[in-house]
């Protein structure tokens, strides 16, 4: 394969310690880039003169510190490849990422895009490090991606090669979001252009303690999954009011004015979005008009199945949507109330079964309170008072474990 045509672009900060092996890795490639752009953040410690050790090797920008989004948005003008590859200044690429990346990308003109996997590498304060396997990434159809990165974000930017002429297209990182900047552009990306999965991993993905977020937005690395609950929520309120309903759907069928059960697919989807974040007053609206309103009663398919079952599912590692429920009695009941109404005894059988099953993971955890409500909940949805019996093993639970 000829020499590559790829910028990389990797915005750093007092990272001294992790650009060195960052820089090397990226440099190394079997097919190495045409240009890197490393924007110098406002670094304090060693990291300018790490950089300097490179030449001409690679390209610096000095910037007062603006954080991640702007420091990339700084380079992206100046990128000269016809490939975008943005990385992160303490991740390491597998060599041959770059090789297999464009494979892809220039055998198919169709596909705007390519993405992989990775590995996290976690970095312990003593200096040793040890791999911890491969993030797991769902197995979505080229159709599904906006669909499905709608439910999660399992696209990561160091592991995607992007025409840069997609990026030209649909604008830069949004500087106002702290943590979710790359999950905002990517929605932007699989929303308008096609991706393509490649099989191994592109890049090991370092773990490690330290300060995250904008100069003025510091936070402990401990604390980063309560600012994707939240960013999230606000890029999901954004775009549901920003969204046709059609674009919940994957692309084939998303096109002109749904028929019913297209209409109650895209609706179950927006439903499962939104529960997953516990934004419940939107997730209950979506409801009632899939459930109540449209085909009422009919039995729903594997695809919407699955999405009642994702809709109660984890975010990150809360259990946001399950307990968004049954925290608040008002909620409950008007979601009780909406399966109640729907007579759609797949939907019931559903929502109680996931139900039951965090209840009882709870119990075996002897946190019985939200137990007793997902529980009590469970029953009223799916009309039954003999799942368990009424007081056993909510007396054993509160006694704790026996000997």
């Amino acid at each position: 394969m000829p020499a590559s045509n790829v910028t990389i672009v990797i915005p750093t900060c007092n990272r001294a310690h992790f650009i060195g092996e960052t820089l090397d890795s990226v440099l190394g490639q079997t097919v190495p880039p045409s240009q890197v752009i490393v924007v110098n953040d406002g670094s304090t410690d060693s990291t300018l003169e790490v950089l300097q050790r490179y030449g001409t090797r690679i390209e610096v920008i000095d910037q007062a510190n603006s954080g991640r989004a702007r420091a990339v948005n700084r380079a992206i003008p100046l990128a000269t490849g016809e490939y975008l590859w943005i990385f992160d200044d303490d991740d390491i690429a597998v060599p041959d990422s770059l090789e297999r990346h464009l494979t892809v990308l220039e055998a198919d003109p169709a596909v705007d895009f390519t993405f992989a996997g990775c590995v996290i590498l976690q970095t312990n304060p003593d200096g040793s490090v040890e791999q911890k396997g491969a993030l797991p990434m769902p197995d979505v159809p080229d159709d599904e991606m906006f669909s499905r990165m709608l439910e999660q974000n399992f696209l990561q930017l160091q592991a995607m090669l992007v025409r840069t002429r997609c990026y030209r297209e649909i604008g830069l990182l949004d500087p106002r979001l702290n943590l979710c900047d790359d999950y905002d552009i990517n929605l932007r990306l699989a929303r308008r252009f096609t991706g393509r999965r490649l099989d191994k991993p592109s890049f090991l993905f370092r773990q490690h303690g330290g300060l995250r977020g904008r100069p003025d937005a510091l936070f402990p690395v401990e604390h980063r999954s309560r600012y994707w609950v939240e960013e999230n929520r606000d890029i999901h309120l954004r775009l549901r009011g920003e969204l046709a309903l059609g674009e919940y759907l994957p692309r084939s069928l998303g096109a002109g004015e749904l028929d019913p059960p297209r209409r109650r697919r895209a609706l179950l989807q927006r439903a499962c979005v939104m529960a997953r974040l516990a934004l419940w007053e939107e997730a209950l609206a979506d409801l009632r008009q899939a459930l109540v309103e449209t085909m009422p009663g009919e039995p729903l398919g594997a695809v919407e199945r699955g999405l009642c079952r994702r809709s109660m599912g984890k975010f990150i590692r809360f259990d946001l949507a399950i307990e968004g429920l049954v925290d608040h009695r008002d909620v409950s009941r008007r979601f009780s109330r909406i399966l109640g109404d729907s007579g759609n005894a797949d939907a019931q059988r559903i929502f109680a079964s996931e139900l039951s099953r965090y209840a009882w993971a709870k119990l075996r955890q002897h946190q019985p309170a939200r137990a007793v409500r997902a529980l009590a909940l469970a029953r009223r949805i799916a009309g039954v008072r003999s799942w368990i019996p009424r007081d056993e093993p909510m007396n054993a639970a509160m006694a704790g474990p026996t000997t």
